[in-house]
């Protein structure tokens, strides 16, 4: 039993060791950075220089550090370089330490040597992949291709309200150049707007049509004045669509839904007859950097294909009677053909994760 009680204490003193020595190394490098500056005060940087490559080249415990400290170790690599007369030293651990503290241009110290200051003035940081989150409304622009009724109904009697409905969704944005990034931003968007028909008796029927879809947009954009705080930006790409609201299918006439009339007891049958899968997005907006926080107000118009192949499906139906009875849709009271798009506005905050020097 003492055997085992030596063997657990010897072992937790083993790892204690072990834990105090791995800190302890990542404080060195920090020390040894100490010792490098007051090197460069008393006038050698060449050896402060030797001092710093040690710490540089020991990637694994110089990623352990702070972004503000490594920062620091970075800007007086540069100064020592541009002492001793290796710009193209220099001009490489300026970028490094733009890299880790992206707002230094605000933050010059009073003993930054001019030549130090132009590169960093040369030298940009943009956020390189960051991940956020979007929320907004949508604005929907309908049309009725088409209209049955089983009761008589005046020509073009019909009338479609807007309604606003939300979005919400998660974005992730990954810069590829020094004005273009591509983001794809998976998300729930709920779709309203109203339809209302009356008949020749001037009885009203209103139908409250409100569809979700799930959304997975990836876009394309371009970014004005890239190197200040203030983005704005153009942007176009492709949209996924996946319906989350029940449908029926009909293996002659597609897939449709039904929406119970809001004020009495009558029921619409919806076919939407663009392409689901796939439409184009376009747009535009303006995004603001902060330290490690980006805002974004985004405007995007989603356009949706119309497709021949749903519409032609009725190009033989000229009345409500031409329906088959087969039909599960025949026993409601009115039938819609609608193309759907719609603007989409949000606003969105998104976490700078790493960044990228131009």
């Amino acid at each position: 039993m003492k055997r085992i009680k030596h063997i657990l204490a010897l072992t937790l003193l083993i790892l204690v060791f072990t834990a105090i020595n791995c800190l302890a190394q990542s404080g060195d490098i920090y020390a040894d950075y100490e010792k490098a500056l007051q090197l460069y005060n008393y006038g050698m940087a060449d050896s402060a220089l030797i001092l710093l490559n040690t710490c540089i080249e020991n990637r694994k415990e110089l990623n352990r550090l702070s972004p503000e400290r490594r920062a620091s170790i970075y800007r007086l690599a540069a100064l020592s370089d541009i002492m001793i007369g290796n710009s193209d030293e220099a001009e490489e651990y300026a970028r490094r330490m733009v890299k880790n503290k992206p707002d230094y241009r605000q933050h010059y110290q009073d003993d930054d040597l001019m030549e130090f200051r132009m590169m960093v003035e040369r030298t940009i940081a943009q956020p390189s992949f960051r991940i956020g989150i979007i929320g907004g409304i949508n604005i929907p622009f309908v049309t009725v291709q088409k209209k049955y009724s089983d009761y008589e109904s005046p020509a073009e009697t019909y009338t479609l309200s807007k309604r606003a409905g939300y979005q919400f969704g998660i974005a992730v944005e990954n810069t590829v150049a020094k004005k273009v990034s591509i983001e794809a931003s998976p998300g729930i968007t709920q779709i309203l707007f109203k339809y209302n028909n009356r008949d020749i008796e001037s009885n009203h029927y209103e139908y409250d049509q409100s569809i979700t879809y799930m959304e997975i947009p990836l876009v394309c954009r371009y970014i004005f004045f890239h190197e200040k705080a203030l983005k704005p930006y153009l942007q176009g790409g492709i949209v996924c669509r996946f319906p989350l609201f029940p449908r029926e299918y009909s293996a002659d006439y597609g897939k449709y839904w039904f929406t119970q009339s809001s004020n009495s007891d009558k029921i619409l049958t919806t076919f939407e007859t663009d392409v689901e899968t796939i439409g184009l997005v376009l747009g535009g907006g303006a995004g603001y950097d902060f330290k490690n926080l980006s805002v974004r107000l985004d405007l995007r118009y989603n356009h949706n294909f119309k497709s021949s192949s749903k519409s032609s499906e009725f190009d033989n139906i000229t009345g409500y009677n031409d329906i088959s009875q087969n039909e599960k849709f025949h026993y409601s009271d009115d039938i819609n053909l609608i193309n759907l798009k719609y603007l989409q506005i949000s606003i969105g905050i998104l976490y700078n994760l790493r960044y990228r020097v131009f």
